[in-house]
């Protein structure tokens, strides 16, 4: 009689059941490390997206920077060069009087103290001019310069020497504004006459230094420029 093979159900059910057991394990750890990589990706994703927002901000803050540092630098010749071409205006004339003013001095010392001394004896004549006439030298690039901050954009240096010719000019109109001032309050004329010569003479000084620091500040702020395009 032919042998009948019986299969071993529980074998094949324990074999069954050992292959159910392993599949679910995996698929759970695959299950479980999709939405781990899905948040690595993410976090990857936002911080280059963060850092290339900052990169961009930076580089649009960097060039604000240098638009800025650049419409000063033009406002800055523009004026220097306004400033300079004012000065030499008024300086050959202010020459021509400090010369008169002090030539009239020496020859009238006699007779000038003598008035000053006795307001009604008579003035010497003919007196020369002694009209003041300060060069309107403008101080806006400056202005704006600190209203927009842009002096921090600057070369220092270059700030320095530019900080230097305002401080120069403001002394200069500070002189005009005194003698003006002067003018109104000095009724003998022996004293007036003494007073603005030396004004023209401190006015003759500060505009020889005026007119050296444009000079020397004008290429500088060219070159300036050209390296700020």
């Amino acid at each position: 009689m032919p042998e009948v093979h019986i299969p071993h159900l529980e074998e094949e059910d324990h074999q069954s059941d050992e292959h159910d057991v392993t599949t679910p394990t995996t698929a759970r750890r695959s299950s479980r490390w999709k939405p781990l990589f899905k948040i690595g990706l993410e976090i990857v994703l936002i911080a280059t997206g963060v850092s290339l927002g900052l990169a961009g901000e930076q580089w649009r803050e960097s060039r604000h920077h240098r638009e800025l540092a650049e419409m000063a630098l033009q406002r800055f010749r523009a004026e220097f060069r306004a400033n300079r071409a004012e000065v030499a205006r008024v300086k050959g004339e202010h020459d021509h009087e400090l010369k008169d003013l002090q030539s009239y001095l020496a020859a009238n010392g006699p007779a000038l103290l003598a008035h000053r001394i006795d307001p009604g004896k008579p003035i010497p004549s003919p007196v020369p001019d002694n009209v003041t006439d300060a060069a309107g030298v403008d101080f806006s690039a400056w202005d704006f310069a600190l209203a927009t901050e842009s002096l921090a954009y600057l070369d220092p240096d270059l700030v320095a020497s530019m900080s230097s010719v305002y401080r120069l000019q403001q002394t200069y109109i500070d002189a005009h504004r005194s003698i003006q001032q002067a003018s109104y309050s000095i009724p003998n004329f022996a004293v007036w006459i003494t007073g603005v010569t030396t004004y023209f003479g401190d006015a003759d000084l500060y505009e020889d230094l005026l007119l050296k620091q444009y000079d020397r500040i004008l290429p500088r702020l060219d070159t300036a420029i050209g390296h700020a395009k």
